[in-house]
């Protein structure tokens, strides 16, 4: 049985491009909706809840299938999972628009299917083929996953004047092709691993530092999404922004999170403390809402300083997931409560938000704050350095590898 931890330099080379190709494709497909959202709704005499539908799906399919997950993979092997993940995306991409609104729908949750299983095996991913660059590989693959939606967000609009809305779409199809296709090649002949059920299942469930990493990972989501859905509305009613500069500052929030997922998890690798990195995470999230209460003039600052920090916060998220799980089987385990957990609480968040505005958007901004410091809390405890599950090597018999190493800060 074989465990590739680190590859050969060249095929190693190819793998760290098909594991950003991979990632790319786990949201562009949900951001490519919203540029050209009213086009959808006036082609398909869509209503607002169903345009809603579009961007909400994916977010509860990520709950409710991330628990399923980890028997797929144990299944089917791991890559094997992978691509078959980025072949449903395509599938979904190229289908959906060309019926009506059942089939956009349908459509729609055929991708978040597709995204649920790669954003859960992702930190899988990393800690078995480069656990060896923890941070780094983390960083890259969560800065992809960012670049794919503001990639994909921004040549949506010049596309759908090309080729109108269906086509433009559509046509991202062929990265997720390009992405399974590329994964396939570069994990041929490594001998995807068959992990026995272990009790790695049951105890992450049990475990207190478990728990605070899905209400981290809930937090920093819902804040996201949040952000996502109601900022150019903010600051066009709190800071008197038009509709283009609203639009421009939600462009730059989405960009900025690259650089933070690149750097905020090789601080958590490399820090003293892990936990305090995680924890400050949280309060930058509380500070620019503050500011954007009590200096909205500002609200350049606060948008630089969320952007990256959302970036950042989920990187640090996959990071903890790969450094406290203690073998392979812990940490899809762990990945999948933690995904389900986080994204559930996710998934309110944004209704929350947009109930509370109608009190005005100060009520809205005070709720975020007080997510931030949850979130800021929860960091500090799900950053401990104490590993999580119980070694595979402890319960399967001499014949089974040994356990993948627990990355120490």
């Amino acid at each position: 049985m074989k465990n590739a931890v680190a590859v050969p330099a060249v095929a190693g080379a190819l793998h760290v491009v098909a594991l950003i190709l991979v990632s790319l494709n786990l949201r562009g497909a949900i951001s490519a909706v919203s540029p050209v959202l009213d086009d959808i709704r006036a082609d398909l005499g869509l209503s607002a809840g169903q345009a809603g539908l579009l961007t909400t799906l994916p977010v509860l399919c990520f709950a409710v299938g991330s628990l399923l997950v980890p028997g797929i993979a144990r299944k089917w092997g791991v890559d094997r999972a992978v691509v078959v993940a980025l072949l449903f995306i395509a599938a979904g991409i190229a289908l959906r628009p060309w019926g009506g609104a059942t089939q956009l729908l349908v459509g729609t949750v055929v991708i978040g299917a597709g995204i649920t299983v790669g954003n859960v095996l992702i930190p899988v991913l990393v800690k078995r083929d480069f656990s060896h660059r923890l941070g780094a590989m983390t960083g890259a693959s969560t800065a992809s996953l960012t670049a794919g939606a503001a990639i994909t967000a921004a040549l949506m609009i010049p596309l759908a004047h090309g080729l109108g809305w269906r086509t433009a779409t559509a046509v991202w199809a062929v990265l997720a092709l390009a992405g399974a296709w590329l994964w396939a090649v570069s994990s041929r002949g490594r001998g995807d691993v068959e992990v026995p059920a272990a009790s790695g299942r049951s105890t992450v469930w049990r475990s207190g530092g478990g728990w605070a990493l899905g209400v981290y990972f809930g937090c920093q989501s819902g804040l996201y999404y949040a952000m996502t859905a109601w900022l150019p509305g903010m600051l066009r009613d709190v800071a008197g922004l038009s509709a283009g500069a609203a639009a421009t500052a939600m462009s730059v929030f989405q960009v900025l999170g690259i650089s933070g997922a690149l750097l905020a998890p090789v601080l958590a690798t490399r820090a003293r403390s892990p936990r305090v990195v995680a924890g400050s995470l949280g309060l930058v999230w509380a500070v620019a809402f503050i500011g954007l209460l009590t200096a909205p003039g500002l609200w350049a600052v606060w948008i630089v300083v969320t952007g990256v920090v959302q970036g950042g916060a989920i990187a640090v998220a996959f990071t903890f997931i790969a450094r406290r799980s203690v073998d392979g089987d812990t940490a899809r385990s762990l990945s999948a409560m933690v995904q389900a957990v986080g994204y559930a609480l996710a998934a309110c968040v944004p209704v929350l938000i947009g109930v509370m505005s109608g009190a005005g958007w100060h009520a809205s901004l005070l709720v975020m704050m007080g997510i931030s410091v949850t979130m800021a809390v929860a960091g500090l405890v799900s950053g401990g350095s104490s590993p999580i599950g119980t070694p595979r090597a402890a319960v399967s018999d001499a014949a089974d590898e040994p356990a993948l190493p627990v990355a120490k800060a």
